[in-house]
């Protein structure tokens, strides 16, 4: 993977905002950022800083790749460190979201987030790599960036004989995955309201 010169890896710490700024774009309308955040304007106003937790607990945690341009950016997260720990939250900053995020969004986002939780656990329960998130900029979506932020990944992936894991409230999203070697595993929605949720895992 760090040898693939279609790739940057990220790292440096105040590239986090840049990234986030991407993903917030391409996640404008995905269908979970919609039931957390209903209203369109204040989901593009704070969408950046929400996602920007993401990146900084992969930044740390995992590895955050984006294609040279910045078109496209893809969020892993390593085996033995797919399950987010409230240490390593506290550590990305991830408890000052109250702070700037409103209790309403807060509780939706937590309800959709211990269901996918459950699903991840329960549909990769051994040694795995995550797909925590991937996005490409609104104006160049297929146009194969996607396809480019996967194939080195999995590749590595495969040579290690790991399976990778994702989730998707998109079902739009669901086919371009199984284009990739991804199968459905599981899917469901949170008690209570919430998106879809498909579980998918590729075993190379």
């Amino acid at each position: 993977m760090h040898d693939s010169p279609d790739l940057l890896r990220i790292s440096a710490p105040d590239a986090a905002s840049r990234v986030a700024a991407l993903l917030a774009r391409a996640f404008q309308y995905d269908p979970l950022m919609c039931y957390v955040i209903p209203n369109a304007e204040q989901r593009q106003r704070l969408l950046p800083y929400l996602i920007s937790l993401n990146v900084r607990y992969a930044m740390l945690y995992g590895e955050v790749y984006a294609t040279q341009g910045f078109e496209g950016v893809a969020v892993w997260l390593p085996p033995g460190r797919t399950a987010m720990t409230p240490w390593r939250m506290a550590h990305a900053g991830m408890f000052a979201a109250p702070l700037k995020m409103p209790w309403p969004a807060l509780r939706r986002l937590a309800r959709v987030g211990a269901h996918t939780a459950s699903l991840h656990e329960r549909c990769a329960p051994g040694p795995h790599w995550y797909l925590s998130q991937i996005g490409v900029e609104p104006s160049r979506q297929r146009q194969g960036i996607g396809s480019r932020l996967l194939a080195p990944m999995s590749a590595r992936i495969d040579a290690a004989g790991l399976p990778c894991y994702l989730e998707t409230e998109n079902p739009a999203n669901v086919p371009f995955y199984q284009r990739h070697g991804f199968r459905v595993v599981a899917e469901s929605a949170a008690r209570g309201g919430g998106p879809r949720v498909y579980s998918m895992l590729r075993t190379g």
